[in-house]
């Protein structure tokens, strides 16, 4: 009894302590500032333009890159631009701003804890008897927005207590013999 209570203690400490995770973050500035003055559209004058003074503002901003970003042409008369690599003002009707810039970053990592598909376990196989284990975790993850899993541990068989079902065709197998997943990790 008491090494059944200390490995369900430990399941339980691993769970907690990767249970908590960044979430993916994406999010659109509308008319960024460096310094007080508009965003410029270029990192250096005339060189950088467009998407590598977007990723630099971004990374500047905790994200790990732009999505997307629309220019603001012609804006420097009005409202001043700032380059984000020196900070030198352009204050000239043609100096070129950005509108919008799209920041993103992706979540590193999610445990899934006994995970599910609807409302039964997943099976440990994609297909009865193939795919089972990796390709299985992996396609569990990809059907999260993750790229792969990063590792995985089996629940041996559970079918006759917890039903498992194939993430592959949804087909349920209800015997003992069903193995399921106890964790996945999925990353991106």
């Amino acid at each position: 009894m008491t090494a059944t209570f200390t490995k369900i203690a430990a399941a339980t400490a691993i769970v907690l302590s990767l249970g908590q995770y960044a979430n993916a973050e994406s999010k659109v500035f509308a008319k960024p500032k460096v310094g007080g003055d508009r965003l410029d559209l270029c990192l250096n004058w005339g060189q950088g333009c467009g998407k590598p003074a977007a990723d630099a503002w971004c990374q500047s901003k905790g994200f790990q890159t732009s999505t997307g970003h629309i220019v603001d042409h012609n804006i420097g008369a009005s409202t001043r631009t700032r380059l984000i690599t020196t900070g030198a003002v352009c204050d000239q009707g043609f100096c070129d701003g950005f509108k919008k810039v799209s920041c993103f970053k992706p979540t590193p990592v999610k445990f899934y804890y006994k995970p599910k598909v609807g409302a039964d376990r997943l099976d440990w196989c994609l297909n009865w008897g193939s795919g089972c284990g990796k390709p299985a975790a992996d396609k569990f993850c990809t059907t999260k927005g993750f790229a792969q899993a990063k590792n995985y541990a089996i629940d041996p068989d559970i079918g006759s207590m917890s039903r498992t079902r194939l993430i592959t065709t949804g087909a349920v197998c209800d015997q003992g013999f069903c193995d399921g997943f106890k964790g996945i990790t999925c990353e991106s």
